[in-house]
């Protein structure tokens, strides 16, 4: 399987995803980099999946900290969101990190969902 895009889910409180993005933009390196090292993507995918621009950001409005230990829920709402951006329909694999509030630099929870073709 190939990666072919990345969703960040988030908690829709710390704001819209345009403003939560662009405060994020400076860990986005070290994110990818995990990634890779966590056996979810590989290299090349991450610049192919940057040229072709399929990186997108959801916020949870609702059941945000019990959707965290549900693997399946992250998955459909990671799905959902690159194919109603993408147009694109990826396979139903979804592979994802979870980084807490209390351990990342940027404070907040993020899950970072890789979807495969």
């Amino acid at each position: 399987m190939k990666a072919i895009g990345l969703v960040f889910l988030y908690d829709r409180n710390e704001g819209p995803p345009q403003d939560v993005s662009a405060n994020f933009i400076s860990h986005f390196s070290n994110v990818t980099e995990n990634l890779v090292l966590e056996g979810l993507i590989q290299l090349p995918e991450i610049k192919e999946i940057l040229d072709m621009k399929r990186v997108y950001w959801g916020g949870i409005k609702q059941n945000f900290l019990e959707m965290q230990n549900d693997d399946m829920l992250i998955g459909k709402i990671a799905w959902k969101v690159y194919t109603d951006n993408s147009g694109i329909e990826p396979s139903e694999e979804v592979k994802s990190l979870i980084y807490d509030e209390k351990d990342a630099p940027w404070k907040f929870t993020l899950m970072v969902c890789v979807l495969y073709n």
